[in-house]
């Protein structure tokens, strides 16, 4: 692993912080000159400076772009743009063509953020010793804010490459390198678990304000966290796949530790129970943040009564006032208060950008760039967009979307009839809404008669979330598909679904809609009614509803593990592959070639690695280590 930044860095970065808000004591940086380590924690404002940077590393362009490349690249969602070659790393990756030489694979500045995590877990707590005015009050929710901030940048990396160093000591300077191998995916993902319980009721419940509230961890977001990593260490014991072991490749899984050679590798097999037990977990942690998210809508009510219900459906942001619900919708609609305002009622964590401070400017690179009016390095899918599906209720869609959904044209851009490409506008477009039949309702997006209203936005302000509420509720019917088949359990997962669905298909669920179409525009229980069809369905609503967020690989990657094959999951990503689909399922055909090779510059700055064993055989270099 590359050399880690040290503390001036972390300094260096606090003084271009998020800038969130002005009045913010979140956001009240002091630019600090180059100073020594133990010159620095001296007082909580220097933790504070310190804490801001950890947010600050996360949030800046090179790991945002990781999280797209890593999260979205290789899926179904993406093709490669016009403006990026042919015969690159990027055109490489997409064909299943991966090679530990690219430096998309590298993790150096991920584990940055790690370190800075550390640091302050290191020595914050010194604070409480020389500042009478921060005690141990105040320092636990910090601890428990950096353990999860931690967690989940590891999070990130075990779900790219597999098996990993879990990091948990801090580096002082330039000089010291990371010398720790990786450990089994397992490992890490219990690690992160086991971190994560201990500091999930030390959190903040709230800072005081909406910013620091969607802008720094809560108690809300590690249990999210949490849900999210039971949900994949389920799958993976359920899947009992073990993509890292049982290898014979020459030179896998082998290293060495002070000289003695090990073999890494967790072979256990997982009773059904065991795997059970990781979605029920994943299914508490969803109520939990379900029950926070409605004591928290409770107190936004003026003059309520004690007695008022909070709907599920209240959680979320509606497009339309077309739903009875307790709280008034918005106006401007779901998408521009989710993605154009930011920080709305439903997100739970998101980074910050305000366009002036700090810019967001991955979204230019990648997606859509204003000031050039082209495209990026990815376009969207046209296998999205090709045989517009007449109903949801269908268990094998040609294509996710379907004529009412607004979400087709919030995530691309149409441009005309006969279009090859389509531009990726989520994030970049601060506005939508749609002028054409019942008012703002999207009864036909497949008409060319469709107008659509959109607003650029130039500012580079649009905030990346990381979790909103439409998520816990997919991750909890997706718990619920894999452990319950009676009815009444399927019908409760399945009305977790149809919330997500239902807000980004008003017109399905209007009185204005015709009677005899209605059922086929809504999604119907009696085609979704059984374990299989439900997590065919939760699949495909998570692929419409974050499309662009960073999320369709790992949850490929995911669906593959818990079926212990990449059967079904390579029938889903090789839709886009028109003319190579078969030479793609023959490359990703062994559930390792999901994850990615670990970067060749780590390996060689750090011999205590491995590299992950299916890349063994299309290293393109020479390497000399102790392997």
């Amino acid at each position: 692993m590359k050399k880690l930044l040290n503390i001036t860095n972390i300094i260096a970065g606090a003084t271009f912080c998020l800038a969130m808000s002005s009045c913010e004591d979140y956001l009240t940086i002091t630019p600090t000159d180059r100073i020594v380590e133990e010159e620095f924690w001296q007082d909580k404002n220097d933790l504070n400076n310190a804490i801001n940077a950890c947010y600050k590393r996360l949030a800046s362009d090179d790991i945002l772009t990781k999280f797209v490349y890593w999260g979205e690249m290789r899926s179904d969602n993406f093709e490669r743009s016009t403006e990026t070659t042919s015969t690159g790393q990027v055109a490489n990756i997409m064909n299943a063509n991966l090679l530990p030489t690219y430096n998309v694979f590298e993790w150096t500045n991920m584990y940055n953020a790690i370190n800075y995590c550390n640091k302050v877990l290191s020595h914050g707590k010194d604070i409480v010793e020389l500042d009478e005015s921060f005690n141990y009050g105040d320092w636990y929710p910090v601890r428990a804010e950096m353990i999860a901030l931690r967690a989940l940048c590891h999070f990130y990396l075990v779900r790219t490459f597999g098996e990993i160093p879990y990091v948990t000591k801090d580096y002082n300077d330039d000089s010291e390198e990371l010398r720790q191998t990786q450990i089994t995916q397992l490992q890490v993902l219990d690690s992160i678990i086991n971190d994560l319980e201990e500091v999930k009721d030390a959190a903040m419940l709230n800072f005081g304000n909406t910013v620091q509230n969607k802008g720094r961890i809560t108690k809300k977001t590690i249990y999210t966290i949490l849900a999210d990593v039971y949900l994949w260490r389920a799958s993976y014991k359920a899947g009992n796949c073990h993509p890292f072991i049982n290898r014979t490749i020459p030179s896998y899984n082998v290293l060495y530790t002070d000289g003695v050679a090990s073999v890494p590798g967790d072979s256990a097999t997982y009773s059904t129970s065991e795997a059970e037990n990781d979605y029920r977990k994943c299914i508490e942690c969803c109520d939990m943040v379900i029950d926070l998210a409605k004591t928290e809508k409770k107190k936004q009510l003026k003059n309520a009564e004690d007695n008022v219900k909070i709907e599920d459906e209240d959680l979320l942001e509606q497009n339309t006032s077309v739903l009875e619900t307790l709280i008034s919708t918005s106006n401007e609609g779901a998408y521009n208060s989710i993605f154009g305002t930011g920080n709305s009622d439903e997100s739970i964590f998101e980074l910050q950008f305000d366009g002036l401070t700090y810019e967001n400017n991955m979204t230019e690179n990648l997606y859509y760039n204003l000031s050039k009016s082209k495209v990026g390095t990815f376009t969207g899918s046209t296998s999205l967009f090709e045989n517009i599906e007449s109903t949801p209720n269908v268990t094998e869609p040609a294509s996710v979307f379907t004529k009412t959904d607004y979400r087709r044209w919030e995530a691309f851009d149409y441009t005309g009839q006969g279009q090859t490409s389509y531009d990726i506008i989520k994030y970049v477009n601060s506005y939508f809404t749609v002028s054409t039949g019942l008012s703002t309702l999207m009864t036909d997006n497949t008409s060319k008669n469709l107008t659509i209203i959109r607003a650029r936005n130039t500012s580079h302000d649009a905030n990346w979330i990381i979790y909103r509420m439409s998520e816990v509720f997919l991750m909890k019917a997706e718990a619920m598909s894999q452990i319950y088949s009676d009815e009444e359990n399927i019908h409760k997962a399945f009305n977790y679904v149809r919330e997500v669905f239902k807000r980004s298909n008003p017109y399905a669920y209007s009185t204005s809609n015709n009677s005899s179409t209605a059922k086929s525009d809504s999604l119907d229980f009696n085609t979704f009614n059984d374990q299989e069809s439900l997590e065919k369905l939760i699949m495909t609503e998570r692929q419409r509803e974050f499309i662009g967020e960073g999320k369709r690989w790992f949850d490929l990657v995911r669906y593959a593990q818990r079926r212990g094959s990449t059967e079904e999951m390579l029938k889903l990503l090789t839709r886009k592959y028109s003319t190579n689909s078969k030479s793609i399922q023959a490359k990703l055909a062994d559930i390792q070639s999901l994850f990615s090779p670990i970067y060749e510059s780590e390996l060689k700055s750090n011999t205590w690695l491995y590299q992950n064993g299916v890349w063994e055989i299309n290293k393109s270099s020479g390497r000399t280590d102790n392997l």
